[in-house]
C-alpha cells in the first residue's frame, strides 16, 4: 500500500561517525581555535559559559525544531540572560562585542531561534530599554521579553512601504486623555504571529510622516489587534506575520516615543539592529565553516579525504580568510558603536550626530558584505558536504543546511542591501566632500559656464531660425520658441534659477521640433 507523504516518518539516517564528528561540542571547539586569541579573557569566560550551556540544550533544541517551534528556547536562554547581550540589563553590562558573541554561540545551535530572539530582545528590546521613561507596562514588557516569558515583534514594513519605511501610513491619533489609536496594517512582522507585545510606529499625520512619527506598544488581546502567519520558507518555525490594527485604542501609558520623536528613535534603532545582523552573520559564516572543515577530514573519497583536494580545500580556505577579515570588521564597528554611541545611550547621554552617522555608514558596509557573503558561504559548503549538506535530519548536529535557508534572508532583514548601498553612497559622498570641497565647487563652476554657453548658443541658434527659416515655420512653434527665448532672459536678469533652469532645459526639445518641421517643409517643395 502506497504511503501519504505525511504518514512517512522521518528518522535519523546519518552516519554515526559524522554525527559524532559535527557535534555542537566540536564546532564550538573550532571557532574557539579561531576565536579566542582575539577575544579578551572575560569575552572567553563568557563565550564558554554560553557554549556550556547551549551544548546542554541540544536534546531540547533538536526536537523544538521538530515541533517547528523557534521559541521553545527562549525560557532557557532567558535564564542564562542569553536572549541579548546588547544592553546592560539586571547587572549584566551590555554592548554590542556581547551581543555578537553571544550570536556566535546561539547560531550554532539554532539559527532559527537566535533570528527570533533578535526580533524580540534587539528590536522591541531596544524600542523599550531606549525609552529613559518608562512607565510600569513597558517596564514589565522589557523584563519579560529579557526572561524569555514574553516574545516581541516591531511594525515598521508595511504593504506598500517596505524599504521607504519613513513614509508610513499607519495612522495614529491621540485622544484627549492621552489615549492612542492605530489603524493599518504592518507586513513581514517577525515574530508577529506569535508576539505577545508589538512595539509599532505610526503617523498622525500621513502627509508629513518624518513629523509626525511616533512609537506605541500594544498587547496580543487588544481589542481590533489581529495577527495572521506567513509562510516563509526559508524561516521554519518563526512566525512572521501580518498584524492588523483595526481601530486598536491604548492607554497613554504604551507611548514609547511621541509624534516627531519617533523618526528619530526609528533610525536610531535601525543601527544596532544592523550591527546585530551584523554579530548573526559573523556566526553562520563561522558555523557553516566549522561544518565544512570537519565533515571535508572525515569523508573519503577517492582513497583520501575531501580535504586533500583542491577543488575542496581551496573554497574552504577561500571562506576562512575571508570569515577572519569580516570578523575583524564587524569588531570594529561593534567597538566603534559602543564607544561613541552606545555607552552614551546606556547613561542617558546624546551621542554625537557625526558619530551616529559615521557608524550607520559603517553598519550598512558591514550588514552588506556580511550578510552577502554568509549566503554565499553557506551555499559552498552545503556543496561540499555533498547529499550530508542537503538534508535537515531532526535529531542531527548538522545545521548546515538550515543555514543555508536562513542566509537568504539575511540580506533583506533590517533594510534591503540596495538600501544599505544608498546609505553607503551617502558616507562616500559626505566623506569625500570634506576633502575636496574646493574641487568640487570648481568642478561646479566650470560647468555651469559650459552650460550657460551651450544656452547662449542655442537662443542664437533659435533666433536665427526665427529669421531666416520663418516661412517653413509654424504658428505654434514660432510662438513657443519665441516664448522660452523671452523666458530664459527674464529668468537670467531675475537670477530665478528654476524658471531659468526649467526653460534652459526645455529649449533643446524646441529646437529639435522647429528642424524637424523646417525640413519636412523643405522635402515637401
Amino acid at each position: 500500500m502506497k504511503l501519504n507523504i505525511n504518514e512517512a516518518l522521518y528518522t535519523n539516517l546519518l552516519e554515526k561517525n559524522y554525527e559524532k564528528a559535527l557535534n555542537l561540542k566540536n564546532r564550538y571547539s573550532f571557532i574557539n581555535a579561531n576565536l579566542f586569541p582575539i577575544l579578551s579573557k572575560e569575552e572567553r569566560d563568557m563565550v564558554s559559559d554560553f557554549q556550556e550551556k547551549n551544548v546542554k540544550l541540544v536534546s531540547f533544541s533538536n526536537e523544538a525544531y521538530k515541533n517547528g517551534d523557534a521559541y521553545a528556547l527562549f525560557p532557557k536562554w532567558g535564564e542564562n540572560y542569553q536572549l541579548q547581550r546588547m544592553n546592560p540589563y539586571d547587572g549584566n553590562e551590555g554592548s554590542c562585542k556581547r551581543q555578537m558573541l553571544l550570536n556566535l554561540c546561539n547560531v550554532s545551535l539554532s539559527p532559527e531561534a537566535d533570528m527570533a530572539a533578535t526580533a524580540s530582545s534587539i528590536l522591541v528590546g531596544n524600542s523599550l530599554f531606549h525609552n529613559p521613561n518608562r512607565t510600569e507596562i513597558q517596564e514589565k514588557a522589557l523584563k519579560k521579553i529579557y526572561n524569555g516569558q514574553s516574545i516581541g515583534g516591531i511594525g515598521i514594513t508595511e504593504i506598500d512601504h517596505g524599504s521607504d519605511a519613513v513614509n508610513m501610513k499607519m495612522q495614529a491619533n491621540i485622544g484627549d486623555d492621552g489615549s492612542i489609536t492605530y489603524n493599518g496594517t504592518k507586513i513581514y512582522t517577525t515574530n508577529g504571529a506569535v508576539a505577545d507585545y508589538f512595539s509599532s510606529y505610526g503617523v498622525t499625520d500621513i502627509s508629513n510622516p518624518r513629523m509626525t512619527m511616533m512609537l506605541t506598544l500594544f498587547e496580543r488581546g487588544d481589542e481590533g489587534l489581529k495577527t495572521e502567519r506567513l509562510r516563509i520558507p526559508g524561516a521554519e518555525g518563526i512566525g512572521v506575520g501580518k498584524v492588523t490594527y483595526d481601530n486598536v485604542t491604548v492607554p497613554a501609558d504604551r507611548m514609547l516615543a511621541k509624534p516627531g520623536e519617533g523618526y528619530k528613535r526609528l533610525f536610531r534603532g535601525l543601527t544596532p539592529e544592523r550591527v546585530a545582523i551584523i554579530g548573526a552573520g559573523i556566526a553562520g559564516i563561522w558555523s557553516a565553516l566549522a561544518h565544512g572543515v570537519i565533515y571535508s577530514q572525515i569523508r573519503h573519497q577517492f582513497g583520501k579525504p575531501l580535504f586533500k583536494n583542491q577543488g575542496i580545500s581551496h573554497t574552504l580556505d577561500d571562506i576562512y580568510s575571508k570569515a577572519a577579515a569580516y570578523t575583524a570588521f564587524a569588531f570594529q564597528i561593534a567597538d566603534f558603536y559602543d564607544k561613541k554611541v552606545g555607552n552614551k545611550i546606556h547613561h542617558g547621554e546624546k551621542p554625537n550626530p557625526t558619530d551616529e552617522g559615521s557608524v550607520a555608514v559603517q553598519a550598512a558596509q558591514g550588514k552588506y558584505l556580511i550578510s552577502k557573503f554568509y549566503n554565499q558561504a553557506a551555499y559552498e559548503v552545503v556543496q561540499t558536504m555533498g547529499g550530508r549538506g542537503s538534508i535537515s535530519e531532526f535529531n542531527s548536529n548538522s545545521s548546515i543546511n538550515r543555514l543555508e535557508n536562513l542566509s537568504r534572508l539575511i540580506e533583506v532583514l533590517g533594510g534591503h542591501r540596495n538600501i544599505q548601498l544608498m546609505i553607503i553612497e551617502m558616507g562616500l559622498k559626505g566623506t569625500t566632500a570634506m576633502s575636496i570641497t574646493g574641487n568640487v565647487q570648481k568642478a561646479k563652476r566650470q560647468e555651469r559656464k559650459i552650460q550657460n554657453r551651450i544656452t547662449e548658443l542655442n537662443i542664437k541658434r533659435a533666433e536665427s531660425i526665427l529669421v531666416k527659416e520663418a516661412k517653413f515655420l509654424s504658428d505654434g512653434t514660432k510662438a513657443e520658441l519665441t516664448m522660452i527665448i523671452s523666458k530664459i532672459k527674464e529668468a537670467t536678469e531675475a537670477k530665478n534659477k528654476i524658471e531659468q533652469q526649467a526653460y534652459t532645459k526645455a529649449l533643446p526639445k524646441a529646437l529639435r521640433n522647429a528642424g524637424k518641421e523646417v525640413h519636412k517643409a523643405k522635402k515637401a517643395r
